[in-house]
Protein backbone atom coordinates (compact mmCIF):
# COMPACT_ATOMS: atom_id res chain seq x y z
CA UNK A 1 0.00 0.00 0.00
CA UNK A 2 1.75 3.57 -1.00
CA UNK A 3 0.53 7.07 0.18
CA UNK A 4 2.22 10.19 0.22
CA UNK A 5 2.76 11.88 3.42
CA UNK A 6 2.36 15.65 1.20
CA UNK A 7 0.06 14.50 -1.43
CA UNK A 8 -0.79 17.94 -3.18
CA UNK A 9 2.60 18.74 -3.65
CA UNK A 10 1.76 15.99 -6.50
CA UNK A 11 -0.12 18.45 -8.69
CA UNK A 12 4.02 20.06 -9.27
CA UNK A 13 4.02 16.99 -11.40
CA UNK A 14 2.17 18.90 -14.37
CA UNK A 15 5.47 20.94 -14.27
CA UNK A 16 8.00 18.70 -16.06
CA UNK A 17 5.01 17.42 -18.81
CA UNK A 18 4.05 20.78 -20.05
CA UNK A 19 8.24 21.29 -19.75
CA UNK A 20 8.28 18.27 -22.23
CA UNK A 21 5.51 18.96 -24.57
CA UNK A 22 6.82 22.58 -25.24
CA UNK A 23 10.08 21.20 -26.05
CA UNK A 24 8.57 18.49 -28.59
CA UNK A 25 6.46 21.57 -29.88
CA UNK A 26 9.31 23.93 -30.14
CA UNK A 27 11.36 21.35 -31.71
CA UNK A 28 8.30 20.57 -34.49
CA UNK A 29 7.73 24.56 -34.68
CA UNK A 30 11.32 25.32 -35.19
CA UNK A 31 11.82 21.81 -38.07
CA UNK A 32 8.59 23.20 -40.23
CA UNK A 33 9.66 26.71 -40.35
CA UNK A 34 12.97 25.07 -42.40
CA UNK A 35 13.10 26.29 -46.07
CA UNK A 36 14.92 24.11 -48.26
CA UNK A 37 16.07 24.69 -51.77
CA UNK A 38 15.61 21.48 -53.49
CA UNK A 39 14.12 18.16 -52.50
CA UNK A 40 16.90 16.10 -51.78
CA UNK A 41 18.06 18.77 -49.07
CA UNK A 42 14.38 18.13 -47.78
CA UNK A 43 14.70 14.74 -47.88
CA UNK A 44 17.92 14.64 -46.02
CA UNK A 45 17.41 16.96 -42.95
CA UNK A 46 14.26 14.27 -42.75
CA UNK A 47 16.70 11.42 -41.92
CA UNK A 48 16.70 11.21 -38.18
CA UNK A 49 20.50 11.09 -37.26
CA UNK A 50 21.96 9.46 -34.32
CA UNK A 51 22.48 13.06 -32.42
CA UNK A 52 18.67 13.77 -33.04
CA UNK A 53 17.55 10.58 -31.02
CA UNK A 54 20.19 11.63 -28.40
CA UNK A 55 19.22 15.49 -28.19
CA UNK A 56 15.23 13.61 -27.80
CA UNK A 57 16.46 11.63 -24.92
CA UNK A 58 17.98 14.26 -23.22
CA UNK A 59 14.71 15.92 -23.16
CA UNK A 60 12.93 12.70 -22.39
CA UNK A 61 15.36 12.75 -19.57
CA UNK A 62 15.16 16.18 -18.12
CA UNK A 63 11.21 15.57 -17.54
CA UNK A 64 11.79 12.71 -16.06
CA UNK A 65 14.27 14.04 -13.58
CA UNK A 66 11.94 16.61 -12.55
CA UNK A 67 8.71 14.40 -11.93
CA UNK A 68 11.02 12.33 -9.66
CA UNK A 69 12.15 14.96 -7.87
CA UNK A 70 8.19 15.99 -6.90
CA UNK A 71 7.63 12.37 -6.39
CA UNK A 72 10.28 12.28 -3.66
CA UNK A 73 9.43 15.67 -1.75
CA UNK A 74 5.58 14.25 -1.83
CA UNK A 75 7.33 12.14 0.13
CA UNK A 76 6.20 8.57 -0.31
CA UNK A 77 5.41 6.01 1.64
CA UNK A 78 4.31 2.35 1.87
CA UNK A 79 2.59 0.09 4.11
CA UNK A 80 4.41 -2.79 5.46
CA UNK A 81 1.93 -4.03 7.84
CA UNK A 82 -1.01 -3.46 9.58
CA UNK A 83 -1.04 -4.09 13.58
CA UNK A 84 -3.83 -4.18 16.19
CA UNK A 85 -3.19 -2.66 19.24
CA UNK A 86 -5.10 -3.21 22.78
CA UNK A 87 -5.08 -0.56 25.70
CA UNK A 88 -6.57 -1.34 28.95
CA UNK A 89 -7.73 1.97 29.60
CA UNK A 90 -7.01 2.61 33.20
CA UNK A 91 -5.02 4.75 35.05
CA UNK A 92 -3.82 3.73 38.31
CA UNK A 93 -2.45 5.69 41.41
CA UNK A 94 -1.21 3.65 43.76
CA UNK A 95 -0.53 5.45 47.43
CA UNK A 96 2.00 4.32 49.59
CA UNK A 97 2.00 4.48 53.66
CA UNK A 98 5.62 5.53 54.63
CA UNK A 99 5.09 6.21 58.21
CA UNK A 100 7.20 4.56 61.09
CA UNK A 101 4.45 1.77 61.79
CA UNK A 102 5.50 0.50 58.39
CA UNK A 103 8.24 -0.68 59.97
CA UNK A 104 6.46 -3.45 61.81
CA UNK A 105 7.42 -6.70 61.98
CA UNK A 106 4.00 -8.79 61.66
CA UNK A 107 5.13 -9.22 57.53
CA UNK A 108 7.99 -10.14 57.13
CA UNK A 109 10.98 -8.82 56.89
CA UNK A 110 8.41 -5.76 57.93
CA UNK A 111 5.54 -4.29 56.49
CA UNK A 112 7.19 -2.10 54.52
CA UNK A 113 9.71 -4.37 52.75
CA UNK A 114 7.07 -6.64 51.77
CA UNK A 115 4.51 -4.14 50.37
CA UNK A 116 7.06 -2.57 48.45
CA UNK A 117 8.19 -5.54 47.12
CA UNK A 118 4.90 -7.00 46.28
CA UNK A 119 3.79 -3.82 44.73
CA UNK A 120 6.71 -3.66 42.91
CA UNK A 121 5.43 -7.49 41.32
CA UNK A 122 2.04 -6.04 40.94
CA UNK A 123 2.95 -2.92 38.64
CA UNK A 124 5.04 -5.23 36.68
CA UNK A 125 1.73 -7.11 35.62
CA UNK A 126 0.67 -3.61 34.35
CA UNK A 127 2.59 -3.20 31.20
CA UNK A 128 -0.76 -1.90 29.50
CA UNK A 129 -1.87 0.28 32.53
CA UNK A 130 -0.45 3.97 33.38
CA UNK A 131 0.76 3.48 36.46
CA UNK A 132 1.90 6.40 39.00
CA UNK A 133 2.85 6.25 42.80
CA UNK A 134 2.49 8.42 45.73
CA UNK A 135 3.64 7.83 48.92
CA UNK A 136 2.56 9.36 52.50
CA UNK A 137 2.85 9.49 56.17
CA UNK A 138 2.30 13.19 57.67
CA UNK A 139 2.10 14.93 54.50
CA UNK A 140 1.75 13.38 50.79
CA UNK A 141 4.12 13.60 47.94
CA UNK A 142 3.92 12.06 44.25
CA UNK A 143 7.03 9.99 43.54
CA UNK A 144 5.76 8.78 39.75
CA UNK A 145 3.22 10.52 38.01
CA UNK A 146 1.57 8.42 35.90
CA UNK A 147 3.70 6.18 32.89
CA UNK A 148 3.07 3.28 31.00
CA UNK A 149 7.11 2.62 31.89
CA UNK A 150 7.18 -0.25 33.98
CA UNK A 151 11.13 0.12 34.40
CA UNK A 152 10.76 3.78 35.95
CA UNK A 153 7.90 2.60 37.95
CA UNK A 154 9.77 -0.44 39.24
CA UNK A 155 12.79 1.75 40.06
CA UNK A 156 10.01 4.36 41.63
CA UNK A 157 8.80 1.41 44.08
CA UNK A 158 12.39 0.00 44.94
CA UNK A 159 13.29 3.37 46.20
CA UNK A 160 10.32 3.66 48.85
CA UNK A 161 11.35 3.98 52.11
CA UNK A 162 10.19 4.80 55.46
CA UNK A 163 11.25 8.35 56.18
CA UNK A 164 10.44 9.66 52.56
CA UNK A 165 8.37 12.49 54.69
CA UNK A 166 9.87 15.36 56.67
CA UNK A 167 6.42 14.76 59.13
CA UNK A 168 5.12 11.46 60.57
CA UNK A 169 1.88 10.49 61.36
CA UNK A 170 -0.79 9.24 58.71
CA UNK A 171 -2.47 11.68 56.11
CA UNK A 172 -4.70 9.88 53.90
CA UNK A 173 -6.62 12.11 53.33
CA UNK A 174 -3.84 14.10 52.15
CA UNK A 175 -2.96 11.11 49.58
CA UNK A 176 -6.53 10.51 48.48
CA UNK A 177 -6.89 13.98 46.87
CA UNK A 178 -3.29 14.01 45.40
CA UNK A 179 -4.34 10.56 43.76
CA UNK A 180 -7.35 12.46 42.47
CA UNK A 181 -5.58 15.50 41.37
CA UNK A 182 -2.83 13.63 39.62
CA UNK A 183 -5.53 11.65 37.71
CA UNK A 184 -7.92 14.61 36.77
CA UNK A 185 -6.07 17.73 37.27
CA UNK A 186 -9.23 18.87 39.56
CA UNK A 187 -8.50 19.93 43.49
CA UNK A 188 -5.97 20.71 45.66
CA UNK A 189 -2.38 20.41 44.45
CA UNK A 190 -0.62 19.28 48.02
CA UNK A 191 2.16 21.68 48.66
CA UNK A 192 5.15 18.74 49.30
CA UNK A 193 4.10 17.64 45.81
CA UNK A 194 6.95 20.30 44.41
CA UNK A 195 9.30 17.22 44.77
CA UNK A 196 7.44 15.06 42.27
CA UNK A 197 9.98 13.24 40.21
CA UNK A 198 9.04 14.37 36.29
CA UNK A 199 8.34 11.36 34.08
CA UNK A 200 8.77 11.13 29.94
CA UNK A 201 5.12 9.95 29.33
CA UNK A 202 3.19 12.49 30.80
CA UNK A 203 -1.10 11.13 31.11
CA UNK A 204 -2.26 14.17 29.33
CA UNK A 205 0.13 13.29 26.08
CA UNK A 206 -1.89 9.98 26.02
CA UNK A 207 -3.80 9.63 22.77
CA UNK A 208 -6.18 7.06 23.99
CA UNK A 209 -8.87 8.24 25.82
CA UNK A 210 -9.18 6.33 29.68
CA UNK A 211 -12.02 5.20 30.58
CA UNK A 212 -11.77 3.70 34.13
CA UNK A 213 -9.64 5.29 37.08
CA UNK A 214 -8.51 3.82 40.35
CA UNK A 215 -7.11 4.52 43.41
CA UNK A 216 -5.05 2.33 45.49
CA UNK A 217 -4.15 3.15 49.03
CA UNK A 218 -2.02 0.80 51.62
CA UNK A 219 -2.37 1.98 55.02
CA UNK A 220 -1.71 0.69 58.32
CA UNK A 221 -2.79 3.14 60.51
CA UNK A 222 -5.36 5.64 61.48
CA UNK A 223 -5.97 9.03 60.27
CA UNK A 224 -3.89 11.55 62.50
CA UNK A 225 -2.38 13.90 60.13
CA UNK A 226 -2.95 16.16 56.90
CA UNK A 227 -5.16 18.96 55.55
CA UNK A 228 -8.20 16.97 53.86
CA UNK A 229 -10.20 14.45 56.02
CA UNK A 230 -10.54 11.28 54.70
CA UNK A 231 -14.01 11.06 53.37
CA UNK A 232 -13.73 14.62 52.09
CA UNK A 233 -11.42 13.25 49.63
CA UNK A 234 -13.03 10.34 48.81
CA UNK A 235 -16.26 12.21 48.15
CA UNK A 236 -14.16 13.99 45.42
CA UNK A 237 -12.89 10.73 43.98
CA UNK A 238 -16.78 9.56 43.87
CA UNK A 239 -17.53 12.91 42.27
CA UNK A 240 -14.54 11.78 39.45
CA UNK A 241 -15.55 8.56 39.01
CA UNK A 242 -12.20 7.58 40.57
CA UNK A 243 -12.95 3.82 42.21
CA UNK A 244 -10.30 3.38 45.57
CA UNK A 245 -9.65 0.05 46.48
CA UNK A 246 -8.61 0.05 50.48
CA UNK A 247 -5.72 -2.12 51.91
CA UNK A 248 -5.30 -2.21 55.49
CA UNK A 249 -1.48 -4.25 56.50
CA UNK A 250 -0.94 -5.40 59.59
CA UNK A 251 -2.15 -8.41 61.54
CA UNK A 252 -5.51 -8.38 63.81
CA UNK A 253 -3.54 -7.34 66.81
CA UNK A 254 -1.20 -4.97 65.54
CA UNK A 255 2.52 -5.07 66.04
CA UNK A 256 4.81 -3.31 67.81
CA UNK A 257 7.44 -0.29 65.75
CA UNK A 258 11.08 -1.30 66.40
CA UNK A 259 13.84 1.43 66.86
CA UNK A 260 16.94 0.92 66.18
CA UNK A 261 19.82 3.07 68.68
CA UNK A 262 23.40 2.20 68.54
CA UNK A 263 22.74 -1.48 66.61
CA UNK A 264 20.58 -2.28 69.54
CA UNK A 265 16.49 -2.84 68.71
CA UNK A 266 13.89 -1.07 70.92
CA UNK A 267 10.51 -1.02 70.47
CA UNK A 268 8.46 2.41 70.80
CA UNK A 269 6.71 2.94 74.04
CA UNK A 270 3.86 5.50 75.54
CA UNK A 271 5.32 7.75 78.37
CA UNK A 272 3.38 5.41 80.65
CA UNK A 273 5.82 2.83 79.66
CA UNK A 274 3.78 0.64 77.13
CA UNK A 275 4.31 0.00 74.00
CA UNK A 276 2.95 1.84 70.89
CA UNK A 277 1.08 -0.09 68.98
CA UNK A 278 -0.87 1.71 66.00
CA UNK A 279 -4.52 0.69 65.64
CA UNK A 280 -5.80 0.08 62.31
CA UNK A 281 -9.05 2.16 61.19
CA UNK A 282 -10.80 -0.14 59.18
CA UNK A 283 -13.96 1.22 59.68
CA UNK A 284 -12.48 4.57 57.65
CA UNK A 285 -11.12 2.20 55.17
CA UNK A 286 -14.41 0.58 54.57
CA UNK A 287 -16.33 3.55 53.96
CA UNK A 288 -13.70 5.05 51.85
CA UNK A 289 -14.22 2.06 49.50
CA UNK A 290 -17.99 1.30 49.83
CA UNK A 291 -18.48 5.24 48.68
CA UNK A 292 -16.54 5.15 46.13
CA UNK A 293 -17.47 1.94 44.61
CA UNK A 294 -14.22 0.04 45.20
CA UNK A 295 -13.54 -2.80 48.00
CA UNK A 296 -11.46 -3.08 51.37
CA UNK A 297 -9.15 -5.46 51.77
CA UNK A 298 -7.36 -6.78 55.03
CA UNK A 299 -3.22 -8.18 54.61
CA UNK A 300 -2.56 -9.92 57.19
CA UNK A 301 0.31 -11.16 56.07
CA UNK A 302 2.39 -10.77 52.49
CA UNK A 303 1.16 -14.07 51.21
CA UNK A 304 -2.51 -11.85 51.63
CA UNK A 305 -1.36 -9.30 50.09
CA UNK A 306 0.10 -10.76 47.34
CA UNK A 307 -3.17 -12.33 46.99
CA UNK A 308 -5.03 -9.20 47.19
CA UNK A 309 -3.25 -7.35 44.42
CA UNK A 310 -4.17 -10.55 42.29
CA UNK A 311 -7.94 -10.15 43.06
CA UNK A 312 -7.66 -5.71 42.12
CA UNK A 313 -6.00 -6.90 38.71
CA UNK A 314 -8.31 -9.17 37.35
CA UNK A 315 -11.24 -6.57 38.36
CA UNK A 316 -10.01 -4.04 36.96
CA UNK A 317 -9.24 -5.53 33.42
CA UNK A 318 -12.48 -4.95 31.64
CA UNK A 319 -12.46 -2.02 29.80
CA UNK A 320 -10.07 -2.61 26.56
CA UNK A 321 -9.61 0.29 23.64
CA UNK A 322 -8.61 -1.53 20.25
CA UNK A 323 -7.24 0.79 17.67
CA UNK A 324 -6.30 -0.15 13.98
CA UNK A 325 -3.24 1.42 12.42
CA UNK A 326 -0.85 0.79 9.22
CA UNK A 327 2.93 1.05 9.77
CA UNK A 328 4.53 3.35 6.97
CA UNK A 329 8.42 3.57 6.26
CA UNK A 330 9.60 6.24 3.93
CA UNK A 331 10.84 5.63 0.76
CA UNK A 332 11.08 9.18 -0.67
CA UNK A 333 15.42 7.98 -1.21
CA UNK A 334 14.15 5.70 -4.04
CA UNK A 335 12.95 8.52 -6.72
CA UNK A 336 15.56 10.81 -5.31
CA UNK A 337 18.51 7.98 -6.09
CA UNK A 338 16.96 7.39 -9.59
CA UNK A 339 16.92 11.10 -10.49
CA UNK A 340 20.31 11.30 -9.49
CA UNK A 341 21.40 8.45 -11.51
CA UNK A 342 19.32 9.95 -14.96
CA UNK A 343 21.04 13.50 -13.89
CA UNK A 344 24.60 11.90 -14.13
CA UNK A 345 23.35 9.61 -18.09
CA UNK A 346 21.79 13.14 -18.89
CA UNK A 347 24.63 14.91 -18.34
CA UNK A 348 26.92 12.16 -20.57
CA UNK A 349 24.49 12.41 -23.51
CA UNK A 350 24.55 16.41 -23.28
CA UNK A 351 28.01 17.58 -22.42
CA UNK A 352 30.08 14.52 -23.70
CA UNK A 353 28.37 13.37 -26.35
CA UNK A 354 26.29 15.85 -28.03
CA UNK A 355 29.32 18.54 -27.94
CA UNK A 356 31.03 16.53 -29.63
CA UNK A 357 28.70 15.29 -32.26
Amino acid sequence: MISFKYPALLFLAIVPILIFAYNVYRASSRKAGIGFSSIALYKAAGTKTYKTYLAALANILRALILLLLVIAVARPQFGEEEQDTTRLGIDIFIALDVSGSMSAEDLKPDRITAARELTGEFIKKLSDHRVGLVVFAGRSMTLSPLSTDIAIMSESVSKVKIGEMPIDGTAIGDAIANCVYKLTGKGAKPAADAKAVKSTKDGKTEKNKVKSKIVILLTDGENNSGNIEPMLAAKIAYDEKIKIYTIGIGSKDGAPIPVFQNGQKFYMRNHDGTLVVPKLDEKLLQEIAELTGGLYFRATDEKKLKEIYDIINKLEKSEIITSKFTMYSEKAHYPLFLAFVLMLVNFIIEYRVLLKL
